[in-house]
């Protein structure tokens, strides 16, 4: 899958947003971490139960391990439910909606993309976004006027007082996707960057095939630990964001949730190349020199011709090692009865 026009770093990250984040991210963190936490520290992997485990940094006051096994990210010990709380009702979530308003022109045209990958499977019928927010996905949709029966859930105040403002023929659920008590079921799923933030995904899986009706589709999103921009920036990477991101997945522990909530893999994108070209970029511009070693000498020395960063960008997407992974899942078809 090619993409037609470059997506880059600074035109979906505004420059408030780059200047302010770290300062955002300590701020709230501290004042979370000043909640306490009775989660104990977990001697598993959250995603495959193996027990190898690594420490990968400690980020905000929060620790990351890796596991050895499926090589999944996760927050250990887990944030707190109080905590969870304080920090999706903090100014931090106020600061990313206003970037995510500011930037939101240059963000349709991510989830122009996703529809077209969706309309390869689906052409109509009852669809479910999950987590919302202030609804760039919604507006894609509406502009690409494919002729599906829209529901989201969002659990938050803020994002469906915007919802209902500003997408009023959708049918609004304000709860948690585990908590949908829904008659029927749905024909496809979305959940764009929100896998990353839920405290228990194997739940989340769950209740994703409960809505599902037989043959339906999961689409979703949510980083990939093991790409091209997450391979250079490592530790310093700008999506390792405790306690908004929990858990951070690659295809190996996708693979692993999905099979443990009986959810079929079809098919997978990483569909935005240019991406990892423009943050690899700004990476290598400040001058780290582990960056610099992550990266490569023969790609530290060309990434800056236009010409090699457009053929890396389409290579990343062709290939599939991009930094969001986009996933097609499927609940199987009920067996025949005999």
């Amino acid at each position: 899958m090619s993409e037609p026009a470059a997506i880059t770093f600074d035109a979906i990250h505004t420059r408030k947003k780059q200047e302010n984040l770290a300062r955002m991210m300590a701020e709230t963190a501290a004042a979370v971490l000043q909640i306490g936490n009775d989660q104990p520290r977990s001697d598993h992997c959250p995603i495959c139960k193996g027990r190898e485990l690594h420490h990968f940094t400690d980020k905000f006051g929060f620790r990351l391990d890796r596991c050895g096994h499926c090589h999944h990210l996760f927050c250990n010990p887990m944030p707190s439910r109080a905590q969870l709380h304080y920090y999706y009702n903090s100014p931090m979530k106020a600061f990313e909606n206003e970037f995510f308003i500011e930037s939101f022109e240059n963000r349709v045209p991510i989830f122009s993309r996703r529809i077209a990958i969706i309309q390869h499977y689906l052409s109509a019928g009852r669809l479910l976004d999950v987590g919302s927010a202030i609804g760039i996905f919604l507006t894609a949709l509406e502009r690409s006027e494919a002729p599906f029966e829209v529901h989201c859930c969002d659990p938050s105040d803020d994002a469906c007082q915007h919802l209902w403002r500003h997408h009023p023929q959708v049918q609004l659920h304000q709860a948690m996707v585990e908590e949908l008590q829904l008659d029927g079921q749905f024909d496809g799923i979305t959940m764009w960057d929100t896998l990353e933030h839920v405290q228990n995904p194997h739940e989340v899986a769950g209740a994703i095939r409960r809505l599902l009706r037989p043959d339906g589709y999961w689409f979703f999103s949510t980083p990939n630990t093991t790409s091209f921009e997450w391979t250079v920036a490592g530790t310093d990477h700008v999506q390792i964001l405790p306690p908004g991101h929990i858990n951070l997945f690659n295809l190996e522990s996708l693979r692993v949730l999905l099979a443990s909530a009986g959810l079929s893999l079809i098919d997978y994108h990483t569909p935005n190349g240019s991406l990892d070209v423009s943050y690899v970029r700004k990476l290598l511009a400040a001058g780290d020199a582990g960056h610099r070693a992550n990266a490569g000498h023969f790609i530290a020395e060309r990434i800056h011709d236009d010409e090699f960063a457009a053929a890396l960008a389409r290579l990343l997407v062709e290939t599939r090692q991009a930094g969001n992974i986009l996933v097609i899942a499927q609940r199987p078809g009920e067996p025949a009865h005999v």
